[in-house]
């Protein structure tokens, strides 16, 4: 279950502590200070998990958390965060380097050495924690990347990592167990190929490469869904694999590339027809901007997968009774 705060509900005097207990309880012990004075911070806060994973989302007025010495001392449990930003300025430092995030900007760091994060201004990030075993990377490889940035113009996997835990962070599916289960392989395959990557390792990238594929596919496909041209052809090519490849991984995994296709590009078509803002708008035309190029195959598609034709789903609409 999430918690999920917004300072606006403290009282004042106790802003300080309700946070430093908040962060402390559910992300890590870190010491905090805040621009401008105390009381007059603007913080909101969402932390969740999905099996090993602690994601923690937090928009706030500027302020720096650090990893004193003295904090490292007491916690014995190597941690991995990556952080990554969506808006503002923030600059993380540890291990003698300094990475300064924009939007769509990233970088690790790691809960076993001091660091400090310190946001600038009003800035929302979105906090990764993960074991570091879990991750089963060499320190050897992963130490260099401490405290660097990384984003789309340093490795080619960071729209696509930031993009899932992004949209992971804006809804509610982490709430369900089963959902946070399922997304917690994908999402610690991704941090692995996008650090072996990073790290130019010829021995890991590869299998952490492989590892992550499904997820990478299917979060493309879902960034791609109304384009009429979302083939298996142009899936494979973007990720740098062949089509005989591409089927076989995802055959390993019991992913029809096909059924996956159709059934999310049905189920936007389904949200589309019970959407009041698109009453006006055809059946057809609905459809077709969700990549369904022929109205007979959309309405018998439909009509397999809920049990009506679209125009019975759309007046079935609840508000229209």
């Amino acid at each position: 279950m999430a918690l999920t705060l917004s300072i606006a509900d403290v009282a004042a005097r106790d802003r300080v502590d309700f946070l430093y207990d908040t962060v402390w309880n559910n992300v890590l012990p870190v010491e905090m200070t805040f621009t401008p004075d105390p009381v007059d911070i603007d913080v909101e806060f969402r932390v969740t998990e999905a099996g090993p994973i602690n994601l923690s989302s937090a928009r706030s007025s500027a302020n720096a958390l650090y990893r004193t010495p003295a904090l490292v001392r007491r916690d014995h449990v190597p941690q991995l965060f990556l952080a990554v930003q969506t808006t503002g300025t923030t600059v993380v430092s540890q291990a003698g380097s300094q990475a300064v995030l924009r939007p769509g900007d990233m970088v690790v760091y790691d809960s076993t050495r001091p660091y400090s994060v310190e946001n600038r201004e009003l800035t929302e990030l979105h906090y990764v924690r993960i074991p570091r075993d879990a991750l089963a990377l060499p320190s050897r490889r992963l130490e260099p990347l401490l405290g660097v940035r990384m984003g789309p113009d340093t490795n080619p996997l960071a729209a696509a990592v930031g993009s899932f835990f992004t949209t992971l962070a804006a809804t509610s599916a982490l709430d369900r167990p089963d959902a946070a289960r399922a997304v917690a392989g994908p999402g610690i395959d991704l941090v692995r190929a996008l650090l072996a990557v990073q790290a130019g390792d010829d021995d890991t990238a590869p299998a952490a490469l492989e590892g992550s594929l499904v997820a990478r596919v299917r979060r493309y496909v879902a960034d791609h869904l109304t384009e009429r041209d979302l083939t298996p052809g142009r899936i494979a090519a973007a990720h740098h694999v062949s089509l005989r490849h591409l089927y076989a991984v995802l055959a390993r995994e019991g992913v029809g590339l096909h059924a996956t296709i159709q059934e999310q590009r049905l189920d936007g078509c389904a949200r589309a027809l019970r959407d009041p803002t698109q009453a006006h708008l055809a059946v057809a035309i609905i459809g077709s901007r969700w990549g369904f190029v022929d109205p007979s195959h959309f309405g018998r598609a439909f009509k397999r997968a809920y049990g009506m034709t679209p125009n019975e789903w759309r007046r079935t609409r609840p508000d229209t009774g």
